[in-house]
């Protein structure tokens, strides 16, 4: 018999309590109620991270009676733990997608990606959500296979009317926007960019809360029951980590009656996930460290322009310069969801090798968190016979594009269907391996990784 896999729920006192610095630096942000009995909604919100909360801002502007249930604290998961980068378009080449479809669909599929962007730019302007929203992006390429690929990323984009690269494919053109000998080049993107996710979800929050939506946290859905009418059944947070050695006794607290559901927790959503979503996710862990503040004197040698950076390896570092002028570092992907050794040190060795001068600089913050992948790295979207919608595996790329999920998802329960079933029509294979697929994936990306390493 094989020992029980170790898990990030095994592992959870050591990687899923670490505050992030988004959080220390904004110790007073809003806190929202519990769940206190059990109500009735138009529609149920299983997850509050940046899909949730934007499906709950759309549905509730709509005129909808919108609940949203969030089972730690709004931000507690990949909405409030990741890098912070803001990108265009979808996780992986467009034409993993572009190759399942005809051509008007292909067009609908580019234009829902590109507009995840705009969307964050435009919420922040229209709520006037204070996130330190900043543009300049540096895609950058560790050899010259890395950049001829970047090269053709541009020419497909261009093609498509995307003007807003810069090809720098020298280290004299690289000079002004980073100063660094580890890439060979880059695609400068001014459409692309870095903000602090934890208040612009908190931002987005208040929003809803505004347009009426209800929004509850500590409430840990444990099962959900019924056809066209469903019934919701939570438990406290605190309570479930008391019962059954924090397995959850189902039935037993305040339940939420709807008639349409989301499912939004994405790698957070544990077994309440449909059987179709279960083997179509697998979970990452990843890393960020954040320093301490830099002086202006060396943000202004290691990067003058502030970009955020991420370089094109399969399990890539990315980093940015935040608000105070901290090095917002992340890297160090496991995809065995075991983190074995000092993830610190690996950290401050992977930020040293870009950039020596940070050598001795000092570590404010280091944290961990959880991202879900899907086999071809693009977005699972989905619906059941019973209105229940979901999506999930936004891989690494979920900053902007969880919040035009949410509102694609929340389109087409009010009516407008086109882009949800135009991604909803992709085929995700499952993942090989059925309960050993943690593994599967680890082999597998031990491959690129090595590819990566050897420059192939």
């Amino acid at each position: 018999m094989l020992p029980a896999p170790i898990t990030l729920e095994t592992l959870g006192p050591l990687y899923m309590t670490q505050q992030s610095i988004y959080e220390t630096s904004y110790a007073d942000r809003p806190a929202y109620g519990a769940l206190e009995s059990s109500i009735s909604s138009d529609i149920a919100i299983i997850g509050g991270g940046l899909t949730g909360i934007s499906a709950a801002l759309r549905l509730a502007e709509a005129g909808f009676d919108v609940t949203v249930l969030e089972s730690a604290r709004i931000g507690n998961g990949g909405s409030g733990r990741n890098g912070g980068h803001v990108c265009q378009g979808w996780p992986n080449d467009f034409h993993h997608i572009s190759r399942q479809l005809g051509k008007d669909e292909a067009d609908i599929a580019w234009e829902a990606g590109m507009r995840a962007v705009d969307l964050v730019s435009e919420r922040v302007a229209k709520y006037n959500i204070d996130c330190d929203l900043r543009f300049g992006y540096l895609h950058a390429a560790l050899h010259q296979r890395q950049m001829d690929e970047l090269v053709v990323m541009q020419d497909e984009w261009e093609a498509r009317g995307y003007d807003k690269f810069t090809r720098l494919d020298n280290p004299s053109a690289l000079a002004p926007y980073i100063g660094t000998d580890a890439y060979v080049g880059a695609l400068y993107d001014t459409g692309c960019g870095h903000m602090q996710p934890l208040r612009y979800l908190h931002g987005l929050a208040k929003a809803a809360i505004d347009a009426g939506a209800r929004i509850f946290e500590q409430a840990h859905v444990t099962n959900i029951e019924g056809g066209r009418q469903k019934i919701i059944h939570t438990q406290p947070t605190s309570q479930n980590a008391a019962t059954n050695k924090g397995k959850p006794s189902p039935n037993v607290g305040p339940t939420v009656t709807a008639r349409i559901i989301l499912l939004c927790g994405n790698a957070y959503i544990g077994d309440i996930a449909l059987p179709q979503m279960k083997s179509r996710l697998a979970q990452v862990t990843s890393s960020v460290l954040a320093s301490a503040p830099l002086s202006p004197n060396v943000i202004g040698q290691i990067l003058p322009t502030q970009s955020a950076v991420a370089d094109c390896n399969a399990a890539l570092n990315y980093y940015r310069i935040d608000a105070d002028g901290r090095m917002i570092f992340g890297g160090r992907a496991s995809y065995t969801n075991v983190e074995l050794g000092n993830v610190e040190r690996d950290l401050r060795r992977r930020m040293q090798a870009v950039f020596p001068l940070l050598a001795d600089i000092e570590t404010e913050q280091v944290w961990s968190g959880r991202i879900g992948i899907t086999v071809n790295r693009i977005p699972h979207f989905g619906r059941s016979d019973n209105d229940i919608y979901f999506v999930q595996g936004f891989s690494g790329h979920g900053v902007a594009l969880s919040g035009q999920a949410g509102v694609m998802l929340a389109d087409a329960v009010i009516g407008d269907t086109t882009r949800f079933d135009v991604m909803q029509s992709l085929n995700h294979l499952p993942f090989p391996g059925g309960p050993l697929r943690t593994p599967a994936l680890a082999l597998g990306m031990a491959y690129y990784k090595l590819r990566d390493r050897l420059k192939l």
